[in-house]
């Protein structure tokens, strides 16, 4: 296991997962609105032209308005994302060091800052993401992989009805993953909240219920189309990708570009559907490791698309797409059955896969609809008028 006390020691930390990737891309995104949000205060108050407007024989290279330029709201944006991704990804330093030193110099060199208006963008991003990262470090991420917590965890479920909990196939066997991620400290409601909303019990193994669902994935097995094997793998995001939550921030940043959203609220949106995304894990983490339930590899089914280390129900990936379609359908309604789609395909994807049983992927489904609909209240609520 990637150890955070040694990022660069074998193997290296962190190790991409969904709750890890959802939690790095919330507080980048988090930081990065919080920064243009206060640069926009700072604009307001000092209203400093750019420095064509200024001095005519200044030559921009980008089109200019009359926005004002103190604070840069480029360097607020790179200096907040550099410090929040070096402490996210303490092994890429070099790299981020030379993305930050180009992005500052790329304003200069175009002539659309002046250096004391990169300068005080770049003190003000830190502040804000020195801000950020203090709730960061007490969300109680050290803890999410207390392995200790498993067993006691088993004899729930067992009591629960659970007969046969989830074991991890692999050999030797893996630890699970970040047992106590559902222990971390939400964005958009409160650890009550979040027991409330949790699914039901899923379909004990000596149910006819269960027994359909794997009766499905059975047939799957024996019968899988080539569009149900396009479908399971073109979702399938697994290590070495970016997971669900980055495909969804990317399908987030893809329909703002479209819509020519400005930075704020580009970066609005990657907050919304960032935090809802981070909250979806923490939700569904809590669920899978309350009720532990079995993968469908331990009756006999295989897989194509990896075997995820972790219990069943729910599924993530139906949890994290409802989660951002429900966001995304907030904020763009009228591509809110395109993201509806999107998120119906992902989530029949894991049954396609024969990674999940239906109703883990339907459970997933509804649970992250109730996850995206508090990150929209936060929203209707943030006083931006959107």
């Amino acid at each position: 296991m990637p150890d955070a006390t040694k990022p660069l020691a074998d193997p290296r930390f962190p190790f991409a997962n969904p709750p890890y990737v959802s939690r790095a891309l919330a507080y980048l995104s988090v930081a990065q609105y919080d920064a243009l949000v206060s640069a926009w205060n700072y604009k307001s108050k000092y209203n400093r032209k750019s420095p064509s407007k200024n001095d005519a024989s200044v030559s921009a290279f980008l089109p200019v308005t009359d926005l004002p330029a103190y604070p840069s709201e480029d360097a607020v944006v790179a200096a907040a994302s550099h410090s929040i991704l070096v402490a996210m990804f303490p092994g890429e330093i070099p790299f981020l060091d030379a993305k930050l030193a180009e992005a500052k110099d790329a304003r200069m060199w175009a002539g659309m800052n002046v250096q004391s208006d990169i300068s005080a963008g770049e003190a003000l991003g830190r502040a804000v993401a020195a801000k950020v990262m203090s709730k960061a470090k007490t969300d109680g991420m050290g803890a999410a992989n207390n392995q200790a917590l498993t067993a006691g965890m088993i004899e729930n479920a067992k009591k629960l009805g659970v007969k046969t909990p989830w074991a991890s196939q692999e050999i030797p066997a893996r630890p699970p993953m970040l047992p106590y991620f559902g222990a971390v400290t939400t964005w958009n409601f409160d650890k009550a909240t979040m027991v409330n909303i949790r699914p039901g019990i899923p379909y004990l193994e000596d149910t006819k219920e269960f027994q359909k669902d794997l009766a499905e994935l059975n047939e799957i097995n024996k019968r899988q189309t080539r569009e149900q094997s396009r479908i399971a793998n073109f979702w399938a995001d697994g290590p070495g990708s970016y997971t669900p939550p980055g495909h969804w921030h990317r399908t987030a940043a893809n329909a703002a570009f479209d819509a020519k959203f400005s930075e704020v609220r580009m970066a609005r949106t990657l907050a919304l559907v960032g935090t809802a995304l981070m909250d979806a894990g923490i939700a569904c983490w809590d669920t899978k490791y309350y009720y532990y339930t079995p993968r469908p590899q331990q009756f006999g089914l295989k897989t194509s698309v990896g075997l995820p280390n972790f219990p069943s129900y729910t599924s993530g990936h139906s949890t994290f797409s409802s989660a951002a379609a429900t966001v995304l359908s907030y904020i763009f309604p009228q591509k809110s059955s395109e993201f509806e789609a999107k998120a119906k395909e992902a989530s029949n994807s894991r049954v396609y896969g024969l990674i999940h049983y239906r109703i883990d992927c339907e459970m997933g489904l509804v649970h992250g609809k109730k996850v995206g609909d508090y990150a929209i209240a936060r929203g209707k609520a943030d006083n931006s008028g959107l």
